[in-house]
C-alpha cells in the first residue's frame, strides 16, 4: 500500500482518535476556580467555538489550560476527545504548524494534499475540543492577521463541531472568539486580583510556594509564612517567579527569608534559571515580549517603567517628548501596551488608570539607557513637583476633589520624586518645599494618610542644608499641626518650639500664617486655662489675614476654620456663629465639596453648643452625605461622632450610645483620635454622663459595643436616620441647655469648681447660673435642684426608655 493509499481516509469516522492527547498532571493545581468557572461556562455552550486564554508570560495560561483539558478528558465531554497541540517550538510559519497540529491528534502526515486540507478532512465530523498552546508568536501585528487566526477562520468554518482552546498573550482577532484573561495569582491583596479568595491566611501565591517548595521536600512552616507571602507580593503573584523561587531552596542554598531580602531577586531567579530552557526564564519572558514591539511601543513602555505606582494618561503625556512621543501618539499607543498585557488597565473612580508589574517595571528601567534614564526621572519628578503646586493653588475650587484624589493615587510618586530631590544638596530644598504643598493641599488628611504627610515633612527638614529659611518654619509648623490634630502633644511641642526660634532668627514671628495657624491650635487644643486658650481665636484671625495678604485663599479658610471650631468649643458662640456662616458661604461659593463638609461640620458643631440640636444634627447629617459620596476617609468618624453627641442632646441615648461606638470603630480605622483633643473630649464625656444617667451603665455599654459591631454601611444608615427630640414631661420654662448642664451635675454632688472644670466655666459663673436655676424653678437650695432634675428630666427619660 502507497503511502497515499494509506492516508486517504485520514477524514473517515472510523479513523482511531490519539491514545494520549492530554498531558497528565504531574503536581498541584492551585486556585483559579473563578477562570475556570468562566471557562466552564464558555465551552459548554454548543455557540463558542473559541476561547483564548491571555495574559502575560509565566502567568500560568499552559497550566490552567492544561487543567480544563484534563477536567474534560475525565468528563468525557467531548465525544471524540480533547487534543493539546503545543506550538511554542514554531519558529516559521509554513507547513509545520499543520504538522505539529496532525502530530498531536496522531494522524499520519505522508500525503500529498495540503496541511490544513488533511486537518479540516479529519475534524469535519468530529466533536473534539482541540487546545493550541502558545500561540502569541503565531499572530500578526494586526488582531486577525498571522498563521494561527487564518488556521482558525478556515478550520472552526469547516469543522462546525469543532471547539478551540487557545493560549496566547494577545488575542486572536478571529470572529467569535471569546476571552479569559489570565492574571497573576492572588498575593492577598482582593483589590488588584482575580483569584481566589484568602483562606485562613493562605493566599493562592503562598499556597502555591508551598506546595512547589513540599515536592523539593522544603517545608515552608506557619513561621514563614509572613516572609514567604512578601517574597509572593515582590514576584507580583507570577507563577512562573514563584516557581523558580522555589527552586532555589533545596539544600539550603537560599532560605525563603534570604530570597525575600534579596535586592535584585529578578537577576538572582534568571541566575538560577541558566541551565533551563529560555521559556522557564523570567527575564526571557520579559524580553521575549519586548522585542516583538515595534519602536514606539518600547518607547512607552521604558517611560512608563519610571512610575512607582498606577499612572494616567495626563501624566504619561506630559513627559513623553523626552523619549521622542508626540502627546498625540501616547494613548493609541497605551491602548496597544494594554491589549499586550504590558500594561494592565484599571478604574479608579471613573477615571482610566494603567499599571505594570513590577517585574515589567524593573525591565524597562533595565533596558532604558543611564543618560535617558537620568532624563526621565528629572522629568518624572519635575512633574510631580508641578502638580503638587498647582493642586495647592486650585484646592479651594470645584476640582478639590479630583486633586485631593489624584495626589492620593500618586502618593508612591511623590515620595519617590522627593527622595530624588533631598538626595542631592543642590535640589534638597525643593524636597522641602514639595512636601509643604502636599499638606497644603490636605490630600493626605482626606485619604486618611496624616502620617505620610509627616514622613515627607521630616524627611525635608532633616536634609535641609544652609541657613534658616522660611520654608523651614512653615514645615516645622505644618509638621507640629499635624501632630496636634493627631492628639500628639508630645511630638507637636519640641517641633512648635524649634519653628519659633527659627521665626524669631528670621524676624517672621509677628504674622506668619502656617506658625499662628500652630500656635492657636496648641492653645486651643492643649492649654487648660480657658482664658488663655481664647487666645487662640487671635491667632487664628492673625493666621487668616497673613494668608489673605499673601494670596493664599485655601490656608486663609483652614485658618478660619479652626477660628470657627475653637471659638464654638471655648464657647464664644457670639464669635463662632458669625464665622460658621461665613465659613460655609466661602466654600459653597468656591464649590469646593470638602470645605463644605466642614464648614457644616463646624455649623453642626455650633448649633449644638447654642442649644439647636435639630438644626445641628441636620447639618452633621448633611456634612456625613457629602464626605461619603467624595469618598472622604478622615472625615466620616467626625461626623458620627458629633452626631452621637446631638443624638444624646436630644436624648435620644441608645441611638447616642451605638453611633459613639460606630464612631469609635471608625476611629480606630481611620486612627482619627477625638479623645486625643481635649475640648472635644469634654463634650463627649457631658453625653456620655447623660447618657448612662439615662440608661443605667450597663445598657450603655451594650449600645456602645452594638455599635462597634456594626459595619459602615449600617452605621452611616443609623446615624443619618431622623433624630427626634424628646420634651421632657414637665415643661423647663426658660431653662437654658447651659443651665441643664449645671443642674445635672449638681444632681450628682459636684462642687462648683469640679462643674467649672468640666464645662470650662468659671466657679463664680457657676455660682451664677445655680442662682438662676433657684429662682426660675422656685427652689432655695442645690437639694430643690437636685430633686427637680432627678424627678423631671432624668425621671422622664426612664419613663420614655420603658
Amino acid at each position: 500500500m502507497t503511502a497515499s493509499d494509506d492516508d486517504r481516509h485520514v477524514g473517515d469516522r472510523g479513523a482511531p482518535a490519539p491514545s494520549v492527547s492530554v498531558p497528565a498532571e504531574l503536581d498541584s493545581f492551585v486556585g483559579r476556580s473563578g477562570l475556570l468557572d468562566r471557562a466552564r461556562v464558555m465551552l459548554s455552550s454548543a455557540d463558542t467555538r473559541l476561547v483564548t486564554l491571555t495574559g502575560f508570560g509565566g502567568f500560568g495560561k499552559t497550566r490552567l489550560g492544561l487543567h480544563i483539558a484534563n477536567e474534560l478528558t475525565s468528563s468525557g465531554s467531548y465525544r471524540d476527545g480533547v487534543v493539546v497541540a503545543s506550538l511554542a517550538e514554531l519558529r516559521e510559519a509554513d507547513d509545520r504548524l499543520y504538522g505539529a497540529i496532525t502530530d498531536a491528534l496522531a494522524i499520519q502526515d505522508s500525503g500529498p494534499e495540503p496541511g490544513l486540507d488533511r486537518l479540516c478532512d479529519y475534524l469535519r465530523d468530529r466533536q473534539t475540543l482541540l487546545m493550541l498552546d502558545n500561540c502569541e508568536h503565531l499572530v500578526g501585528d494586526t488582531p486577525g492577521t498571522g498563521p494561527v487566526p487564518a488556521l482558525l477562520n478556515t478550520l472552526l468554518r469547516r469543522a462546525p463541531r469543532l471547539q478551540v482552546m487557545a493560549t496566547s498573550r494577545e488575542r486572536l482577532g478571529v470572529r467569535g472568539e471569546r476571552l479569559v484573561p489570565v492574571p497573576p495569582l492572588c498575593v492577598g491583596d482582593e483589590a488588584n486580583c482575580d483569584c481566589d479568595a484568602v483562606d485562613d491566611g493562605v493566599h493562592a501565591a503562598l499556597q502555591l510556594l508551598i506546595d512547589r517548595a513540599a515536592e523539593l521536600s522544603v517545608t515552608i512552616g506557619e513561621r514563614d509564612h509572613p516572609a514567604a507571602a512578601q517574597l509572593c507580593r515582590r514576584l507580583d503573584g507570577i507563577p512562573l517567579g514563584i516557581e523558580l523561587a522555589a527552586a532555589t531552596l533545596p539544600g539550603n542554598a537560599m532560605t525563603v527569608r534570604a530570597l525575600n531580602e534579596h535586592p535584585d531577586l529578578l537577576s538572582l531567579l534568571n541566575r538560577g534559571t541558566s541551565g533551563q530552557h529560555s521559556h522557564r526564564s523570567l527575564e526571557a519572558m520579559v524580553s521575549w515580549s519586548y522585542i516583538r514591539l515595534l519602536e514606539p511601543e518600547q518607547k512607552l513602555w521604558a517611560l512608563t517603567s519610571v512610575f512607582e505606582g498606577a499612572f494616567d494618561l495626563d501624566a504619561v503625556q506630559a513627559i513623553s517628548h523626552h523619549v521622542g512621543l508626540d502627546k498625540v501618539d501616547v494613548q493609541s499607543l497605551l491602548i496597544t501596551l494594554v491589549s499586550k498585557n504590558i500594561v494592565k488597565g484599571v478604574q479608579r473612580r471613573g477615571r482610566p488608570r494603567y499599571r505594570m508589574l513590577e517585574t515589567i517595571r524593573q525591565y524597562g528601567r533595565l533596558i532604558s539607557e543611564p543618560d535617558r534614564a537620568h532624563q526621565l526621572r528629572q522629568a518624572h519628578t519635575s512633574y510631580f513637583e508641578a502638580l503638587a503646586t498647582r493642586a495647592s493653588r486650585e484646592w479651594l475650587s470645584p476640582a478639590q476633589i479630583k486633586w485631593m484624589i489624584r495626589l492620593n493615587q500618586f502618593r508612591p510618586d511623590l515620595i519617590a520624586s522627593q527622595l530624588r530631590l533631598l538626595a542631592t544638596p543642590q535640589t534638597a530644598a525643593r524636597g522641602l518645599e514639595l512636601a509643604i504643598q502636599v499638606s497644603r493641599t490636605c490630600a493626605f488628611i482626606f485619604g486618611g494618610r496624616l502620617n505620610e504627610n509627616v514622613r515627607m515633612l521630616t524627611a525635608g527638614l532633616t536634609h535641609h542644608r544652609g541657613d534658616l529659611s522660611v520654608n523651614q518654619v512653615a514645615a516645622l509648623s505644618l509638621a507640629a499641626w499635624i501632630a496636634l490634630i493627631q492628639g500628639n502633644h508630645a511630638r507637636a511641642e519640641p517641633l512648635l518650639s524649634q519653628a519659633e526660634v527659627a521665626a524669631a532668627a528670621l524676624e517672621l514671628d509677628g504674622a506668619f500664617g502656617p506658625l499662628d495657624t500652630a500656635r492657636g491650635t496648641w492653645l486651643w487644643l492643649v492649654e487648660q486655662d480657658s482664658g488663655r486658650a481664647q487666645e487662640s481665636l487671635r491667632l487664628f484671625r492673625r493666621a487668616a489675614r497673613a494668608f489673605e495678604a499673601a494670596g493664599a485663599m485655601a490656608d486663609e479658610w483652614l485658618a478660619r476654620l479652626f477660628l470657627t471650631m475653637s471659638a464654638a468649643s471655648l464657647r464664644c458662640l457670639d464669635v463662632a456663629r458669625t464665622e460658621s456662616v461665613a465659613l460655609l458661604a466661602d466654600a459653597e461659593a468656591a464649590q469646593a465639596p470638602w470645605c463644605i463638609s466642614w464648614a457644616l461640620w463646624s455649623r453642626a458643631l455650633v448649633e449644638l453648643l447654642d442649644g439647636t440640636p435639630q438644626q445641628a444634627a441636620a447639618s452633621a447629617q448633611e456634612a456625613l452625605r457629602i464626605q461619603r459620596e467624595i469618598g472622604d476617609a478622615w472625615g466620616p468618624a467626625w461626623s458620627l461622632w458629633l452626631i452621637a453627641l446631638i443624638a444624646a442632646q436630644v436624648r435620644e441615648y441608645a441611638t447616642a450610645a451605638q453611633v459613639l461606638g460606630g464612631a469609635w470603630a471608625q476611629q480606630q480605622s481611620a486612627q482619627a483620635s477625638v479623645l486625643g483633643l481635649a475640648p472635644f473630649l469634654r463634650l463627649q464625656r457631658q453625653a456620655e454622663t447623660a447618657g448612662q444617667h439615662a440608661l443605667g451603665s450597663d445598657t450603655w455599654k451594650r449600645h456602645l459595643s452594638a455599635g462597634q459591631n456594626l459595619s459602615t454601611k449600617e452605621m452611616h444608615a443609623l446615624a443619618l436616620a431622623p433624630l427626634t427630640a424628646r420634651e421632657p414631661h414637665r415643661p423647663l420654662g426658660r431653662v437654658t441647655p447651659r443651665e441643664l448642664e449645671v443642674a445635672e451635675l449638681v444632681a450628682r454632688q459636684w462642687t462648683n469648681e469640679a462643674i467649672g472644670a468640666q464645662l470650662s466655666l468659671s466657679p463664680r459663673t457657676v455660682s451664677t447660673h445655680v442662682s438662676k436655676l433657684n429662682r426660675k424653678l422656685g427652689t432655695t437650695s442645690r437639694t430643690g435642684i437636685a430633686v427637680w432634675y432627678r424627678t423631671t428630666i432624668a425621671a422622664g427619660t426612664e419613663d420614655d426608655q420603658l
